[in-house]
C-alpha cells in the first residue's frame, strides 16, 4: 500500500542491453527495503520507482551501481551570489550535499563559482537553483556574468568612495583630537553623515547577514553588522539621551567604508587571478569563412559542421580544428602549448582553433564539432582545475566554518571582562574591533587565488593541471620514472640494419602490410624502410599482443611479428647464430613465419635533446631517475649510460610497469611517472604524480594528473617549478591569514586596537592574500637552459 509520503521517481539508467538487464536490475530494486514497486523500461532506459520514505532517494545511486549498472549524471558550473567569505562556501555545500540525488558540490571562493553534479530524475538542476535561491544565494544568468562582475566592482567602487567621502569629516576631527585639537562635530552633523552609510551602503551586509543567520550558519556580514550597529546604536543612545559628544559615529561609518573598499580591491584582483583562462576563452574568433560552393560566407564558429571546408586568410586567427587541404604557412601555437617558435603547415597538417596564421593561405576541412576543439578542452580542464580542493583546502574549510561563531563568542567575552576592568565604553569598543577585525575572507581565499594563479601560469607554458592534489604531491616528490620511447627518445625510430633468413617473395609484403594496421612507432619505422617494397593485399587476420607485438595469421601462413617475448611464448627459440650481427643498442623487432625465425629488423631512436639537460637538472637537485621500457637491457642499458639514469627497468610488458611503479613507492615514497598517456596508461594511474606527455595536437588528457601541451622535457622541469612555487605561495598565504587573526582578534580584545583600525586592517587582509597569489602571474619558471 502506498504511503502518503511516498517517493516515486523515474531515472534514466545506463549500462543495460537486452531484456536479462531489465529482469536483473528490477529484481536487484525490490530486495530493496524501502522499494514497494520498480520497474525497468528498456527501450527508454529508464528505472521507475517507488520508495516508502523520500530519504531512501540518497542510497537509490548505489543500489543501481551495486546491481551492476548506472544512474545516469549531469554537471553544471553556476556563478552564485552574496558569497562573500569561507563560511558561505561551507554552508552551500553542506546544504546542497544533503540534497537527494546531488553527487558532489563545490565552490570556489575565489570565483564564486559552483561546480554541481546531480543524478538526473532524482534532482533538476531548476531544484538546485531554487534551494539555493532559497538560503540566499542566487544563480547569476550565465550570459551576465562577466558584465554582471564589472557593474558590481563600479557599485562597489562608487559606494566605497561615497562612503570615505562622508566619513572624511569625522576622521579628520578623529585625528585632530589626537594632537589636542577639539574639532569634535556636532551629534547631529555625525547622524547626518553616518546614516546613510549605515542604512543605505551598509545595507548589503544586513542583507547578507540576514540570509546567512536564517538559514542557520554564521558569515562575514554578521560580524560587521553586528559591530557597525552596536557602535551606530550606542552614539544614537549617548545623542539622544545623554547629550553626550564623545560619540561612535565615526566606527561604524568608517568600518562599512573601508571594508566596501576592500571589497572592491578583492573582487579587481580575484578578476586579474582569472585573466589567463579568459585570455584563452577569448582566442577563438566569433566568426569564420566558409566555402559553400564557390563562394566564401561567414559563419558563426558555433554552427561549424565537420567537415566543411574554411578558409583561412594570412594573419588570420584559426577559427576552428582541422585539416589542411591545400596551402603552406607557419603557425604560432604558443597561446595553446607555450612554444615560441612557429610551426610550418601543410597539405595534412592539422591546425588548431585558437592559434595564428601568419602569410600563408589556407583552405582547411574542420575535423573536430566546435564543443570538440582543442582550446575548449583546454579551457575546461583548466576550469575543473580550478575547482578543485586540495586536502589542505578542506581543513581550512572546516576552520572557517567554526570560525564566525568562536569569533562572536570571543566578542561577547571581551565585551564582558572590560565591561567589567574599565566599564562599558572600553568595553563595547573592545567588543566591535574583535568583530570588525576577524576575517574570514584571507582564509578562505589563501589556497583558491594561488590555484587559480598558478594553473594560469601553467596554461601559458604549456602545461595543463588536471588534478590539484598531484600538484602539491609533485612539489614534495623525488623518484620520478620516465618510458623510453616517445618520452626520452624522440619517438621516430629508424631501422638501421635488417636480416633475412628466408628468401620467400612475398614476405616482406606480408610484412608491410601488416605493419601498415599498427599504430606502433617501431610499426612505422619498418614501414618506412620498406618503401621499396610494395604491400601484399593478401588478407590476415590479425591479433594484437600487448607489449609483445602482432600475431597474424591465414590459411597458409602465420607470422609473428615482434620482441624476444612474444617468439619465446610461441615455444620460437633464438639461438645465437640468429644475434651474432645484432646491434647491442638498437631496438629489435623479430619476424617468425610459420615457427620459424626469418628475418630480424635493428632500429635505433635517437635521445631528445632536452633529455640529458632536463636528466641532469633533476639529478642536481637530488631526484632519483627510473626508466621503464618494454625494449631489451641492451637498448636501455645504452640510454641509461647516456642520460646518466639511476637506474632502467627493461622487457616490461605494460602491466609490468604498473607493478614496478608500486614496488618503487613502497621503497622510495612518491613517485611521478612520464609517459605518452595512452601505452603506459597502467603504469600512470598507479603513480602519484602522473605527466603525460603529448602535442598541441593529441593530448592524451584524460590519463594523467598533469599534461604537457609539448613533447619536451624541458617542461616537466618547469612543472615540478610550479608546483613547488604554488606550494610555497599557499603556505605563505595560509601563514599570514592565519598570523593576522591569531594577532589581531587578541589585541582588539584586550582593547588596543580602535574599530577604524581595526576595520581597515580587516578590509586590507584579503587583500593582501589575493595581491601575494597576484604575484604569481609574474613568475616564469626557469627553463633547463637557463
Amino acid at each position: 500500500m502506498s504511503s502518503a509520503h511516498a517517493a516515486h521517481v523515474i531515472v534514466p539508467v545506463t549500462g543495460m542491453t537486452c531484456a536479462s538487464c531489465v529482469s536483473r536490475l528490477e529484481k536487484a530494486m525490490t530486495k530493496r527495503a524501502p522499494v514497494q514497486q520498480a520497474s525497468v523500461n528498456l527501450a527508454l532506459e529508464t528505472l521507475d520507482i517507488t520508495l516508502d520514505d523520500p530519504k531512501a532517494l540518497a542510497d537509490l545511486p548505489g543500489w543501481v551501481d551495486a546491481a551492476g549498472f548506472g544512474v545516469d549524471s549531469a554537471s553544471a558550473m553556476l556563478t552564485v551570489q552574496n558569497i562573500t567569505c569561507a563560511s558561505c562556501v561551507n554552508r552551500i555545500e553542506k546544504v546542497l550535499g544533503k540534497m537527494p540525488g546531488i553527487r558532489q558540490a563545490s565552490v570556489n571562493l575565489a570565483t564564486s563559482q559552483l561546480k554541481v553534479e546531480w543524478y538526473r530524475g532524482l534532482v533538476s538542476l531548476n531544484d538546485i537553483r531554487r534551494r539555493l535561491d532559497q538560503i540566499g544565494y542566487p544563480v547569476e544568468d550565465g550570459d551576465e556574468d562577466e558584465d554582471a562582475g564589472a557593474d558590481d566592482q563600479a557599485i562597489l567602487l562608487r559606494q566605497s568612495l561615497i562612503g570615505l567621502g562622508l566619513s572624511l569629516p569625522m576622521v579628520i576631527t578623529m585625528f585632530a583630537g589626537l594632537f589636542g585639537q577639539n574639532w569634535m562635530l556636532p551629534g547631529w552633523v555625525q547622524f547626518a553623515l553616518t546614516t546613510p552609510i549605515q542604512l543605505w551602503l551598509g545595507l548589503r551586509f544586513y542583507r547578507g547577514a540576514w540570509h546567512a543567520l536564517k538559514s542557520g550558519s554564521a558569515n562575514m556580514d554578521v560580524l560587521v553588522s553586528l559591530g557597525t550597529s552596536a557602535a551606530y546604536i550606542y552614539s544614537l543612545f549617548l545623542w539622544l539621551g545623554s547629550g553626550s559628544t564623545h560619540l561612535y559615529f565615526e566606527a561604524a561609518a568608517v568600518v562599512i567604508s573601508l571594508v566596501m573598499l576592500g571589497k572592491w580591491m578583492e573582487a579587481r584582483a580575484k578578476n586579474m587571478t582569472g585573466d589567463a583562462i579568459r585570455k584563452l576563452m577569448n582566442l577563438q574568433p566569433p566568426t569564420a569563412k566558409k566555402w559553400q560552393g564557390d563562394e566564401l560566407v561567414s559563419v558563426d564558429v558555433a554552427d561549424l559542421k565537420i567537415g566543411d571546408e574554411l578558409q583561412i586568410q594570412p594573419g588570420d586567427t584559426i577559427p576552428a580544428d582541422g585539416t589542411v587541404l591545400r596551402g603552406e604557412t607557419t603557425v604560432n601555437e604558443s597561446m595553446l602549448t607555450g612554444e615560441s617558435v612557429p610551426v610550418e603547415k601543410g597539405e595534412g597538417d592539422a591546425v588548431l582553433a585558437g592559434t595564428q596564421n601568419a602569410n600563408g593561405s589556407l583552405r582547411v576541412q574542420v575535423h573536430h564539432a566546435p564543443d570538440d576543439f582543442r582550446l575548449k578542452q583546454i579551457v575546461e580542464l583548466v576550469n575543473d582545475a580550478q575547482m578543485q580542493k586540495p586536502d589542505i583546502q578542506k581543513l581550512v574549510d572546516k576552520i572557517s566554518s567554526v570560525f564566525v561563531p568562536v569569533v562572536i563568542v570571543i566578542a561577547l567575552i571581551a565585551l564582558g571582562l572590560q565591561w567589567w576592568l574599565n566599564g562599558f565604553e572600553p568595553a563595547l569598543v573592545a567588543a566591535v574591533s574583535v568583530l570588525v577585525i576577524a576575517c574570514p575572507c584571507a582564509l578562505g581565499l589563501a589556497t583558491p587565488t594561488a590555484i587559480m594563479a598558478a594553473s594560469g601560469v601553467g596554461a601559458r607554458r604549456g602545461v595543463l593541471i588536471r588534478d590539484i592534489n598531484q600538484l602539491h604531491q609533485l612539489a614534495g616528490a623525488k623518484t620520478i620514472a620516465f618510458d623510453k620511447t616517445g618520452t626520452l627518445t624522440q619517438g621516430e625510430p629508424k631501422v638501421v640494419h635488417r636480416e633475412l633468413w628466408q628468401e620467400k617473395s612475398d614476405l616482406l609484403s606480408w610484412v608491410k602490410s601488416i605493419q601498415l594496421q599498427s599504430q606502433h612507432p617501431l610499426a612505422a619505422a619498418m614501414v618506412e624502410s620498406l618503401a621499396d617494397v610494395a604491400a601484399s593485399d593478401r588478407d590476415f587476420r590479425i591479433e594484437n599482443k600487448s607489449g609483445r607485438g602482432i600475431v597474424a595469421d591465414n590459411e597458409d601462413a602465420q607470422l609473428l611479428i615482434g620482441n624476444r617475448r612474444l617468439l619465446e611464448e610461441a615455444d620460437v627459440t633464438i639461438t645465437d647464430a640468429f644475434t651474432q650481427s645484432q646491434l647491442k643498442d638498437s631496438s629489435t623487432v623479430w619476424v617468425a613465419l610459420n615457427g620459424d625465425i626469418v628475418a630480424r629488423f635493428d632500429l635505433t631512436d635517437p635521445v631528445r635533446d632536452e633529455s640529458p639537460k632536463a636528466i641532469r637538472w633533476l639529478r642536481d637537485r637530488g631526484w632519483s631517475t627510473w626508466m621503464l621500457t618494454g625494449d631489451h637491457a641492451g637498448a636501455a642499458n645504452a640510454v641509461k649510460e647516456e642520460l646518466g639514469l639511476s637506474d632502467v627497468f627493461s622487457e616490461l610488458l605494460p602491466e609490468h610497469k604498473s607493478q614496478t611503479i608500486e614496488q618503487l613507492k613502497k621503497k622510495n615514497g612518491t613517485v611521478v611517472m612520464v609517459g605518452d598517456g595512452i601505452n603506459d596508461a597502467p603504469a600512470l594511474a598507479m603513480a602519484d604524480v602522473s605527466i603525460a606527455m603529448g602535442s598541441g595536437t593529441d593530448v592524451a588528457m584524460e590519463a594523467a594528473g598533469l599534461t604537457l601541451m609539448r613533447p619536451q622535457l624541458g617542461l616537466i622541469t618547469e612543472a615540478i617549478q610550479i608546483a613547488e612555487k604554488t606550494q610555497l605561495k599557499i603556505r605563505q598565504n595560509l601563514f599570514w591569514a592565519f598570523i593576522y587573526n591569531c594577532i589581531g582578534i587578541p589585541l582588539a580584545a584586550f582593547g588596543l586596537l580602535s574599530p577604524v583600525i581595526a576595520g581597515a586592517a580587516m578590509a586590507f587582509s584579503s587583500v593582501s592574500v589575493v595581491s601575494s597569489s597576484l604575484l604569481l602571474l609574474r613568475w616564469n619558471p626557469k627553463s633547463i637552459n637557463q
